[in-house]
Order: structure tokens, then C-alpha cells, then sequence
């Protein structure tokens, strides 16, 4: 059995770098923020958190070749107007950060464009841009555009065009000018300006349609800029811009420059007030009205779309995958538009897909179109970068392209079942999905999780889908692809994510997340009695980066479900017969009357678990139980009394 002790969690951990961390193979963000049963409580883990995810992700290069290279000189923008360079050296001579911020910007206002903006934002927090451990940013200052403001909000990172931090001890500096190169630095007090940095640049770029966002920090009289994509953070040199142009150039050249160098999408295509374009029926039927609407064409067709439904696009790198409800322009067809940014070298979804229908695969959408996104902003990664940046061997960069796939069918959260029967029966359509794709197409999915399973209606039937495979791979692709540790965190299986050496995956990995996506869902929505406290206690051994709780879960087999104390005994003893049927993968002690050896073969084959589920679906008395799903009480916990972000020192 399981410790109940109730703990303090541990914040992600640090992946080991011989992985591939654009996937989600371990405790970053992107597999774990989404399931855990932390709140990230204290404003500091955002900073610290932000910093492991840029673990190895980060490209250097001087301000002259940056500011050249994004910013190449334009005849009609002409040279940025003459500002005080004296007025910025005593202003950079301020040992109170806060008395640097209005003179600051009084002195730089001349370097950028007309009817643009720097505004000091340091007393504001935007409330809209918890994104990182739902922690509101608050940047020193801000540049704005032209166009109005979205809110009224001081500070909007919907609206930035720049953020600007400031400090005046060059301890705080999160990179280190060497003889070799710009390096990160390893103190706290420099990986916590890092993270604060790349959280605002976050901030900008979660919260707009963006490919890419810039940054800026100024210390003392010293400034380095960022830019931030999908792939990676470029970082320039220290230069003093008390006695250099280029950080004027830099804001003269951006605020002059288009949207799409800017970074701003342009692909899609904002419908404004009076625009012909407009459609009331195209804004009913994907409940925009009184809301954004943009179009976006793919290939030959156009589809509206309002504000995303998915949180991945939350994260500072990765694939930023952003999902919407949308409808087709020509036929006011409702789908779903994912825009992402796929890894290269996996196979592109739409062309899974083709696969998985050719082999007639059962619950799974229909793709109604697929396609990269053109342009050379919408690539990004190791092969976009000049050769005179620099990109150290133990980066793990990652190349990027974007792209997008239009699926058939609106389906609901998996959390939001009927009833607890209709939640296995999708469980078990999603099943056999993959055991469909795994036997006839000869395609792993390699992500089973709560959220790859969604409730679709097809002739009033509910049933469920196995959706997003973008990182499945084909059983001919071999090589270093079957070592690939990929998944969501909290539904991995306790075997591979506690494997110090990358190991072949089996069946059975997939099998047992399948298990732990009812275990996990069974905790957080099916109703019953256990206290909120009991059930932030189970829910730890998901977030737990230690995958020994997993393994001690499993090995406990049936004898853990009653401490579960669901409102359905079926339920119950369903899970009881599958943590028997796991148990032999981990089993740490012998039973007191072991008897022979516990076989696993079962597991080698989609056949035992497919035929557990459909047996217990047979129960009459459990389908007419209604017990839909709801989200339960979580005792979330706290950390209180960190009062420096210095003092939180590790990640995990």
C-alpha cells in the first residue's frame, strides 16, 4: 500500500539532456502542469520553472548582428531620431532600480515610432497572464503599438510589442560573457532573472498569435536582447547602450518595422468591425459573438475561428499547440483547427492519419485538411540560425514547423462523462483504436492521456476517440525513435519513466497508461467519499518525480482501490481486476502465500484488457448507476514563507 503522509511537492524535475525534451518526456510543463495537483502557489516557482524549461535551449550571438539580421536597415524608416546619451548614462548610474523607470523611458521615448509607446509597468500586474503556474506577470516597462488597447489594463500582454526588465546589480545577470562565449549562469540569483525574462516574454507570446517575441533587460548600464520561438531563446552579447546606438536602433527599427517581422502572425487574418467578411451565423455557431474573430486559410479553404480551448500554447517552447472550434467558411461546417508546431522528423499528423484510415482503424476523426504553414517565419530551430550564432553540442534545439489540421468532429473532455459505465466504454473505443493502430496500420500512439481521449456523439451514441498523434511513430521507423521517452507525465508507465537509460517500448507502457488515465480520472471526477485532503494525497503519486510511488500503487494491485471509496462498486472492483493484471510488472515483495509466478504475457496483446473492460460493461445494474463525472474537492497544497526568489535553489 501506498504512503498517505500528506507532503510538500516537489517541483518538476530536471530532465536528464540525452533526451528529447521538445517531447514531453518527463516533468516539464508540457506533460505535467496540465494533470498535476500542485497550484504553484508562490509567484518565485514561475521563475524557477520558466528556467528549466529553456534547460539547453539557448542560441548567442552580438546586438549588432541581431539587431542587423531581424532588423536590416529600411530606406522609407530613414535613421532613428538623435537622444541623450548623457541623460542615459547618469540615469544607468541609479542604485534604486525604481527611480531608473521614468527617466528611462522619457530618454528612449524619442526611439520609437509615432503614436508608439513605452510605459512603466512595474506597479501593474496584468491579471490575464497566468500562464506559467498561474502567475501574473509584471514587467518594468512596456511598449506598445498604435492600435488600441485591448483592456485597461496598464499592463497587457495581449498588446506588447516589447518588455523591458530592469535591474542594477550585475549579480543579477542570467548570462555570463566569456572568452568562449555567452553561458548561462548556474546561481540562483542569475537562473531567477533568466526565468523572470522569459516568463514575460512568455507572457507576450502565449497571449497573442505569434511565431515569435522579443525582450530586452537592462542592467545597470548594460543590456542584452532576446528573442524567444518555439525552438529556442537567442541571447546577444552585454553592450553598454550609454555609449552605443544599438539599443535605439533596436527600438526604432522594431516599432517602424511590419507585424509579421515583429513577429506577430499574420497568417491569421483578423475580421474588424464593418468587415464584409463578418458573419453573425459563422460567430453563433463557435460562440464568438461580442469576441475576436480571425480567419485562416489552408490550402484551398477557409475556416473561422475565435479563441483557442487548449492551454498548450501556454509554454515558451515546444510545439505551442493552440486548438479551436471553428467553422468552414463555404459549407458553415463545424470542426476543430489545431495549430501547431510540429517536431521535424516526426511523421506530419494529417499523413498519420491517411495511415490509420487506410487500415480502417476504428474511433478515430477525419481529417478534412492538413498542411504546413509557408513562410520563412514559420519554421524555426537549429537549421534557421546564421552561422555566426553560436549553438553549443549540449543544446538541445529542436527544429519546428508549423502546421495545422482541420479534424471533423467537436468532441467533449473525457472528465466530462455521464456516468462512470459511458466513461469505461470510451476508455474501451479507445482502446481498441489503438489496438486497431498498433495491429493494422503498425503505428504506435506513444501519448495515451486523459487529455488524448475526448467523448464524441455520433446518432446520439457517445462513444471515444483516440486523438492526437503527432508523436506516434511506425513500427518500420526502428532506430533511435524506439528508445524516444515519450508521454505525458502523470499517465507514463511507472517502468519507463523511472528508466535511468532510454528503454524500447512495450505494449504494455501503453497499456499501462491506459490504466493510469482511469485511475487518475477516477480520483479527480468520479464521485465518492473520499475527503479532499485523501484525494490530493492520491493524486501526488501521478505529480510524484520520484516513479517509485507508481510502481508501490501498481504492486499493490486490487488492495489499493478501497482507499478510492467510489460511489460505484463496479468501477471499483474494474479497477481492482486491472491492477491485479499489472501487478506482476512490479510486485517488490512476494505475498504471504505467493503461489506460482504471475504471467505477464497477457500483457503482450491488446486482448485481455480489451475483453476486462467489455466484460465489465455487460452490467446492467452499473449502466443504469448515474454517476457523472465531476470535478472533485482537492486540498491543494501550499508553500508559504519563501520571501526571496534566491532561496529556492533547485528544481526538483
Amino acid at each position: 500500500m501506498i504512503s498517505r503522509t500528506p507532503s510538500t511537492p516537489p517541483l518538476p524535475a530536471q530532465p536528464p539532456a540525452a533526451h528529447n525534451l521538445d517531447t514531453p518526456s518527463n516533468q516539464r510543463l508540457a506533460s505535467y502542469a496540465q494533470y498535476s495537483s500542485n497550484s504553484g502557489p508562490y509567484q518565485q516557482a514561475a521563475y524557477v520553472q520558466a528556467a528549466s524549461e529553456l534547460e539547453n535551449k539557448f542560441i548567442f550571438t552580438s546586438a549588432a548582428r541581431f539587431v542587423d539580421f531581424y532588423f536590416p536597415t529600411d530606406p522609407d524608416t530613414g535613421s532613428p531620431p538623435q537622444v541623450d546619451y548623457d541623460a542615459l548614462a547618469r540615469i544607468s548610474q541609479y542604485k534604486n532600480e525604481i527611480k531608473m523607470y521614468d527617466p528611462l523611458i522619457a530618454a528612449l521615448e524619442p526611439a520609437v515610432a509615432k503614436n508608439w509607446s513605452l510605459v512603466n509597468t512595474s506597479a501593474h500586474l496584468d491579471p490575464d497572464s497566468k500562464f506559467l503556474l498561474n502567475t501574473p506577470v509584471k514587467p518594468d516597462i512596456a511598449l506598445y503599438g498604435s492600435t488600441p488597447p485591448s483592456n485597461d489594463n496598464l499592463c497587457r500582454s495581449c498588446d506588447a510589442e516589447l518588455f523591458i526588465e530592469l535591474k542594477t546589480d550585475p549579480v543579477d545577470d542570467p548570462f555570463e560573457d566569456t572568452d568562449k562565449g555567452v553561458v548561462p549562469r548556474s546561481s540562483a540569483r542569475g537562473r531567477d532573472t533568466r526565468g523572470q525574462v522569459i516568463t514575460y516574454m512568455n507572457a507576450i507570446q502565449a497571449s497573442q498569435l505569434r511565431t515569435h517575441s522579443f525582450g530586452a533587460l537592462i542592467i545597470a548600464n548594460r543590456c542584452r536582447l532576446f528573442r524567444l520561438t518555439r525552438s529556442a531563446m537567442e541571447v546577444t552579447e552585454l553592450f553598454d547602450y550609454t555609449n552605443s546606438p544599438l539599443l535605439v536602433r533596436f527600438l526604432w527599427r522594431l516599432s517602424h518595422a511590419p507585424p509579421d517581422v515583429r513577429g506577430l502572425d499574420t497568417t491569421f487574418e483578423k475580421i474588424t468591425a464593418g468587415d464584409p467578411r463578418d458573419s453573425r451565423q459563422a460567430r453563433e455557431l463557435i460562440n464568438a459573438i461580442g469576441k475576436s474573430l480571425w480567419s485562416v486559410t489552408i490550402g484551398d479553404q477557409c475556416f473561422y475561428v475565435s479563441h483557442p480551448f487548449t492551454r498548450s500554447h501556454h509554454l515558451p517552447v515546444g510545439r505551442g499547440t493552440r486548438c479551436f472550434v471553428a467553422v468552414e467558411t463555404k459549407t458553415n461546417r463545424i470542426c476543430v483547427l489545431k495549430d501547431t508546431w510540429r517536431v521535424v522528423g516526426y511523421h506530419p499528423e494529417g499523413e498519420v492519419y491517411a495511415r490509420l484510415k487506410e487500415q480502417q482503424v476504428q474511433n478515430i476523426p477525419n481529417v478534412i485538411v492538413a498542411k504546413d504553414v509557408d513562410g520563412p517565419r514559420h519554421h524555426c530551430g537549429v537549421d534557421d540560425y546564421p552561422y555566426v550564432w553560436s549553438i553549443f553540442k549540449a543544446q538541445s534545439i529542436k527544429n519546428h514547423q508549423h502546421y495545422r489540421l482541420v479534424l471533423d468532429v467537436v468532441g467533449r473532455p473525457l472528465v466530462e462523462f455521464g456516468s462512470t459505465h459511458e466513461l469505461v466504454k470510451c476508455i474501451l473505443d479507445a482502446l481498441q483504436a489503438h489496438s486497431d493502430a498498433w495491429t493494422k496500420a503498425r503505428v504506435q500512439h506513444r501519448d495515451v492521456s486523459v487529455g488524448n481521449i475526448i467523448l464524441a456523439v455520433d446518432r446520439g451514441i457517445t462513444r471515444g476517440l483516440l486523438i492526437d498523434w503527432e508523436l506516434s511513430r511506425y513500427e518500420s521507423d526502428g532506430g533511435a525513435w524506439a528508445y524516444e521517452r515519450t508521454g505525458t507525465w502523470q499517465f507514463m508507465s511507472a517502468r519507463l519513466s523511472s528508466a535511468t537509460e532510454p528503454q524500447e517500448r512495450e505494449l504494455a507502457d501503453d497499456l499501462e497508461s491506459f490504466l493510469l488515465v482511469l485511475l487518475w480520472v477516477a480520483i479527480s471526477y468520479a464521485p465518492g467519499t473520499m475527503t479532499a485532503n485523501e484525494r490530493a494525497n492520491e493524486l501526488q503519486v501521478f505529480d510524484n518525480a520520484n516513479p517509485a510511488t507508481k510502481r508501490q500503487l501498481i504492486s499493490s494491485g486490487k488492495s489499493a482501490v478501497p482507499y478510492f471509496n467510489l460511489t460505484s462498486p463496479h468501477f471499483e472492483q474494474l479497477l481492482g481486476k486491472l491492477l491485479d493484471g499489472f501487478e506482476a510488472r512490479y510486485r517488490m515483495r512476494p505475498r504471504l502465500n505467493p503461489g506460482p509466478p504471475i504471467s505477464t504475457v497477457h500483457l503482450k496483446s491488446h486482448g485481455w484488457m480489451l475483453e476486462m473492460l467489455r466484460q465489465a460493461l455487460e452490467d446492467n445494474t452499473w449502466q443504469a448507476l448515474k454517476d457523472a463525472g465531476e470535478a472533485q474537492s482537492v486540498k491543494r497544497p501550499e508553500v508559504k514563507g519563501l520571501k526571496r526568489k534566491s532561496e529556492i535553489t533547485e528544481y526538483g
